[in-house]
């Protein structure tokens, strides 16, 4: 999508960093949704004071599209599972009546429908959006998102301009819009009475994805607390760094968008300033740990949504501001689920941070792309303002859809990269690190499983103590081990490396494994037990697995970090 923003005149009175914030927000919903279009919207400012954001859509044309004209392009512009189950869900019977629904110029031409500007009375445009101070201070920055006693306008703007866009209702059981058919007062019932209580559901109202809001707009999630850092809340509260986020996205799909599950969009650090990802090119210089160096390379991968179901370690993940310690990131940051953050002198996968409350991984069903930098070296960037890595060449580079690019360039030149940090996949010093990201997400402290112990020591000596173990009734908590002989402790080890056999056996996400080096020359017969409470861990029975996976075990527990 393109959003094209004519500033009108009123737009002079507004404050230094108003317009390059705004372009900032247009810019996030551009790469956000897909759809092949152009959108165009007025801008103004409003210098009373009284005026935070304001919007008004453009209505496609002066008649209404009929229920089934609508349902109709739903299901034949649908790209997702979501998007064909929340049309699948809608009410058999036109619940307008007859009397049609309202699209806006951008819904409608996302879905291929006639749209008919009025431009009698809109000038043209597609959409408006005033803006002003709201009384309050407002913070331009579109790095540091975060500032107390300050409003965040890029998530300000993001929310009006989406408003302009088509997340727009009446709620008042006369006149309709899409997002009508999707808020529900009881299963069953939409809601038809304006202020009532009113949830968002795409499955006739039997499963609440958030309560809209019933104090102030209709089409805004409600003024709770779980929507204070989500950019589409009713009411904008300083301090907060709102973002669009999942729940955003997943609303806009089944307003008629087409969603990218993952936007390019991150900022990298550059001589000149921050500059999104997408926009470097080979040459161009980043700033490292050892100042700034040109990209030699960026490796380009895309994965489709059929292919992503089958492979949840290729999601994306999303870092919320602040995950990563205070200000960092500045802004939501969303990276390949293998790239390695710093933290504490050490690179983590992104995937290991997981938390679901400020590190995020969710089921995608659109497109994701993914670009890595090779600058020549394994080293440290800055990306929305924390340290990550650089391309390391540690996966073939025919994994890339671009490979033969690199070849024509650098004919005969391929090779690993020496590694610029330790890398931490398991063991105990995963876990600290996980405990430290959720302690900034304020969660409590892992407490140790308890009940039922499942899993096999595997491989019993004499060099390498191997096996795997959880609880079924807490499988995301690792299993703290000791590895014992005659009485005495011969290593601590804790049940979180990951082994696809595993994943593939159902094993929980198959993040149970172990794997531990014994000392020399043990006699005594070696047994491992929980820590908590001593619970013996079994062995197991399968003579020809345990020799195939000891194998394997010892590759692992002797590569080098990488």
């Amino acid at each position: 999508m393109d959003i094209q923003l004519v500033f009108d005149s009123s737009t002079s009175l507004a404050p230094n960093g108003f317009a390059n914030a705004l372009a900032y927000a247009a810019n996030q919903l551009d790469h956000l949704i897909t759809n092949n279009i152009t959108v165009s919207i007025d801008v103004s400012w409003d210098n009373s004071g009284k005026v935070l954001g304001e919007a008004q859509p453009s209505f496609a044309s002066a008649g209404l599209y009929s229920y089934a004209t609508v349902v109709a392009a739903l299901r034949a512009n649908a790209q997702t599972a979501t998007q064909l189950a929340a049309v699948n869900n809608m009410p058999v019977t036109d619940p307008t009546g007859g009397k049609g629904l309202l699209l806006t110029i951008a819904q409608a031409e996302a879905l291929n429908l006639p749209a008919a500007a009025l431009a009698s009375q809109l000038g043209g445009v597609d959409g408006q959006v005033i803006f002003g101070t709201g009384g309050g201070v407002l913070n331009f920055s579109t790095t540091n998102t975060s500032v107390a006693g300050e409003i965040n306008f890029t998530g300000t703007a993001a929310h009006e301009l989406s408003h302009a866009l088509g997340r727009a209702d009446f709620n008042d059981g006369s006149n309709y819009t899409l997002m009508d058919l999707y808020a529900y007062a009881a299963p069953g019932t939409l809601q038809s009475t304006p202020y009532a209580p009113t949830y968002f559901s795409l499955d006739k109202g039997q499963t609440t994805l958030a309560s809209f809001d019933n104090t102030s707009d209709y089409s805004d999630w409600a003024d709770q607390p779980q929507y204070r850092n989500d950019a589409f809340g009713a009411y904008a509260y300083p301090g907060y760094a709102t973002t669009i986020t999942p729940l955003d996205t997943t609303l806009m799909s089944v307003l008629g968008f087409d969603i990218a599950c993952f936007c390019p969009g991150t900022m990298m650090l550059t001589p000149g300033g921050e500059v999104a990802v997408e926009r470097l090119s080979i040459g161009d210089e980043v700033m490292t740990s050892h100042g700034p160096v040109p990209v030699k390379w960026i490796g380009r991968s895309a994965y489709e949504g059929c292919f992503l179901a089958e492979n949840p370690l290729m999601l994306p993940v999303t870092f919320l501001p602040g995950a990563l310690g205070e200000g960092l990131p500045c802004r939501a940051m969303t990276v390949s689920p293998g790239h390695g953050v710093f933290l504490h002198g050490m690179l983590v996968p992104a995937w290991r941070l997981v938390n679901q409350v400020n590190v995020l991984q969710s089921p995608c069903e659109g497109r994701v792309a993914y670009l890595h930098l090779d600058i020549g070296r394994h080293d440290l960037l800055t990306a929305d303002g924390c340290l990550s890595e650089s391309w390391g060449n540690g996966v073939p580079r025919n994994w890339f859809h671009n490979a033969a690019e690199y070849a024509a360039l650098y004919p005969g030149e391929d090779r690993p990269y020496a590694p610029c940090a330790p890398r931490v996949e398991d063991g105990l010093a995963l876990e600290a690190l996980r405990d430290w990201v959720n302690c900034q997400g304020g969660l409590p402290p892992a407490v140790e499983p308890q009940g039922v112990l499942q899993g096999e020591v595997e491989m019993a000596g004499p060099e390498f103590c191997a096996g795997w173990a959880r609880c079924p009734e807490t499988p995301d908590q690792p299993v703290s081990l000791l590895v014992m002989a005659g009485g005495e402790i011969l290593a601590r080890a804790v049940a979180n490396t990951y082994r696809a056999d595993l994943r593939a056996a159902r094993i929980g996400k198959g993040c149970c494994g172990f794997a531990v080096a014994l000392p020399a020359r043990v006699s005594e017969e070696i047994v491992v037990r929980r820590a908590s409470d001593g619970s013996l861990l079994g062995p197991s029975n399968l003579d020809r697995a345990q020799k195939e996976i000891a194998a394997r075990l010892q590759r692992v527990a002797c590569r080098p970090a990488a």
